[in-house]
């Protein structure tokens, strides 16, 4: 299953789900959020405003419309939108990109009935000396008698008054403003552009009275236009296989002396330096050779490592190591290797600093029928034993044959979508990536909390989605063509499989002990199907070439 993120409009009242990300077959529910946004306090007040009023029609018409909107849409430069007896007016502005403005104009007798709704509202809800207000008239004569405006504004406070008239307004003008664009617009992308302050200079009197229409303006992102540069019906891709009987059979072996190495027992070497073989407690850090700067995510304390191990994903790490007597530092350089997990890193000439703290000597105890059991569950022998890793490691060849031959796809599928790509998605997608990446480090046990903490500083995740933009965009690419191929081919979903997706999703986040919106835990399982279901679809009707393993 795959992960993806929705180009979709917000459900009314439906709080945002979160993004999932098109990239490769894991398919994960555990969101870790790596920094809030921030926003001034005018500015809260008016985006808290937008979101509270933004009125979007539901996913389906999304998918239903789409075109028919889009023209109709783009039609509409200018559109005026009944509002009781006056008109909010709104201009649609195309900025490109995915983006558009909505110019609004509030008629000075809307402003001037929110102004009206404060004072009831502050009369009735403030305990104001001398007065008792009740909308609509109360038990008693006087409960009906509004008290003077400068009175309530007095007690309230101008300033609070007159933010409260503005956000009003904000409310009673939105919602026929973002009419405009209800079926394109990307969820959760509004932002009013307008400075609150500048909005509530039209309130900035004794009364609070509006001076004169009230505009402002509102952007927000759409739904991509997609144009076809090929004919995705006919996709050809080559994939190289990722490994053969030959490759399997030395994994296996290598997974087996692996597991054997783990039975061994543990002696403090006291009389030599360290050996391959030797498993090693030291300090590290590392600093780029040409800046002299720390490279973020490598300084770590009391780091074990297993020097026989079969693969070590920082090579001449050993080859600096040998040698090397408990107590001792020594400084040489490695080069990050190209696979290394922050994009950012790969390839940097680096120079490491280790500290060795312990050294022990493991010795690993003969193969025996007697621990099979032990270097594989239920192996009645070692013979056994190895025909099982042997078995499981095929069956991760061919798993992996699987994602690498659905990346290709949607590769070749995002390559032909010609599409603008709308920037809220593309941070999103990022920080999403950016936190997986953190959370799969600390789950593998390579990195410590504290290591992992320093790698979610806000500043690193800046520098993630600036030096990796173009990965995270090929991401978002592959969403967009998947989801429009899941559209234009009609693809259906079975209540059957949603149903069941649904409940996958469920034990998932019980599993690892995940808090979960049942809203968004059944939005999430339609959306991860769609992604599968456009999968299937390509595989059934492009062209796979699968070359031999290199050598």
């Amino acid at each position: 299953s795959h992960r993806e993120i929705r180009l979709r409009a917000r459900p009314r009242d439906a709080p945002p789900p979160k993004p999932r990300v098109f990239r490769d077959s894991s398919h994960t529910r555990r969101p870790l959020a790596l920094r809030p946004r921030t926003k001034t306090t005018l500015a809260m007040a008016a985006n808290a405003a937008l979101a509270r009023t933004s009125l979007v029609p539901p996913p389906s018409a999304l998918r239903a419309g789409r075109a028919g909107a889009r023209a109709s849409v783009r039609a509409a430069r200018a559109v005026s939108v009944r509002a009781g007896v006056s008109e909010i007016t709104v201009e649609k502005v195309d900025l490109g990109d995915c983006k558009v403005r909505l110019d609004v104009t509030v008629p000075k007798s809307i402003a001037g009935a929110a102004r009206q709704e404060c004072l009831e509202g502050f009369a009735e809800k403030c305990s104001i000396p001398g007065f008792s207000y009740k909308k609509g008239g109360g038990r008693k004569k006087a409960d009906g008698k509004l008290p003077p405006a400068d009175v309530i504004i007095n007690f309230v406070g101008p300033t609070e008054f007159k933010q409260s008239c503005v956000e009003e307004m904000l409310q009673r003008s939105i919602p026929r403003a973002m009419e405009v664009v209800a079926a394109t617009a990307l969820q959760d992308s509004e932002r009013i552009d307008t400075p609150f302050a500048e909005m509530v200079k039209l309130f900035d009197n004794k009364l609070a009275e509006p001076s004169g229409d009230v505009s402002y303006s509102i952007t927000c992102e759409v739904v991509p236009t997609i144009n076809w540069k090929g004919d995705y019906r006919k996709l050809t891709v080559t994939v190289t296989a990722p490994g053969d009987d030959t490759t399997d059979a030395m994994e296996a072996e290598s997974l087996f002396n692996q597991q054997l190495r783990q039975l061994g027992t543990m002696r403090v070497v006291v009389d030599r330096g360290l050996e391959v073989g030797d498993q090693v407690v030291m300090d590290l850090d590392a600093v780029d050779s040409n800046t002299g700067d720390a490279i973020e995510g490598i300084k770590q304390e009391k780091f074990s490592l297993d020097t026989g191990a079969a693969k070590i994903n920082l090579p001449g790490l050993v080859d600096g190591l040998l040698g090397m007597k408990t107590g001792e530092t020594k400084t040489f350089p490695i080069t990050m290797p190209e696979d290394w997990p922050q994009a950012f890193i790969r390839g940097v000439q680096a120079n490491f600093t280790v500290t060795i703290r312990e050294l022990f000597d493991n010795e690993v105890p003969d193969a025996t029928d007697d621990i099979a059991e032990k270097i594989f569950p239920e192996a009645t022998s070692v013979e056994d034993a190895k025909a099982k890793i042997l078995q499981i490691q095929k069956e991760n060849t061919a798993a992996m044959l699987e994602r690498i031959t659905d990346e290709a796809l949607v590769d070749a599928l995002a390559d032909i979508c010609d599409a603008p790509l709308p920037g809220s998605i593309v941070e999103e997608t990022g920080r999403q990536m950016y936190s997986e990446q953190m959370l799969n480090m600390q789950m593998s046990g390579n990195m410590d909390m504290k290591t992992v903490e320093q790698l979610a500083s806000p500043e690193m995740v800046e520098k993630f989605l600036v030096e990796s933009k173009e990965e995270i965009e090929r991401v978002v690419r592959r969403t967009v063509a998947c989801e429009e191929l899941f559209r234009l081919e009609n693809i259906e979903v079975t209540e059957e499989e949603f149903k069941a997706e649904v409940v996958k999703a469920k034990e998932e986040f019980e599993r690892y002990g995940t808090e979960y919106d049942v809203q968004k835990l059944v939005e999430q399982a339609g959306e991860t199907i769609e992604a599968r279901k456009s999968l299937e679809w390509l595989r059934a009707n492009a062209e796979v070439v699968v070359n031999p393993p290199v050598a």
